[in-house]
């Protein structure tokens, strides 16, 4: 809902109510801790839900960022984008950090952690793929000149594969994918 993380177990649904002022979440991830994180895109915040059912809140350093994918990688860092703010954006051990992209206004979409840790994501505006890895923002032109891409997702073999506004599907293969 607007103003809850709901989880439905066996039939019944349970509301987390969110402290912020009309939070409206918009991605959902769970961690293998079965810890829920949540973007909320309108209160700039990520949200937390414990298995015990307490909320957590942590706010977004860039005001007005507008979060919406999250992710989960295997070390329990939560990765989200930043729409408005144009950044990816890390959470872990209390700490945010955050990655620029370089191309303005490139409408971020789409979040996926490959299994060597480069955080995928699609620039809808810019016709791109954009990767995140060992800190260094690179952006990958696709091969259709007005392709949109807004899902994103990597195989177990590195291949990074997307859904294109256009009605179409798409991959980067891994060995363009994996280079520098």
């Amino acid at each position: 809902t607007a103003f809850s993380i709901t989880r439905l177990k066996d039939g019944v649904f349970t509301p987390h109510i969110l402290p912020s002022f009309r939070p409206n979440p918009f991605g959902v991830a769970v961690d293998a801790r079965g810890t829920v994180w949540a973007t909320l895109q309108t209160a700039n915040r990520l949200a937390r839900v414990a298995p015990d059912g307490q909320v957590t809140e942590f706010e977004i350093p860039t005001r007005a960022s507008a979060p919406s994918d999250i992710a989960v990688d295997a070390s329990g860092a939560v990765w989200f984008l930043e729409f408005r703010g144009n950044k990816v954006g890390r959470f872990a051990d209390g700490r945010f950090a955050e990655f620029p992209v370089p191309t303005a206004r490139a409408g971020l979409t789409g979040l996926a952690v490959a299994p060597d840790g480069a955080v995928w994501f699609g620039e809808i505006r810019n016709h791109s793929l954009g990767r995140l890895k060992d800190g260094v923002v690179r952006e990958f032109a696709l091969p259709r000149g007005e392709a949109r891409p807004f899902g994103v997702a990597v195989d177990a073999a590195g291949n990074v594969w997307y859904t294109d506004l256009s009605g179409w599907l798409g991959q980067l293969p891994a060995h363009r994918a994996q280079r520098r």
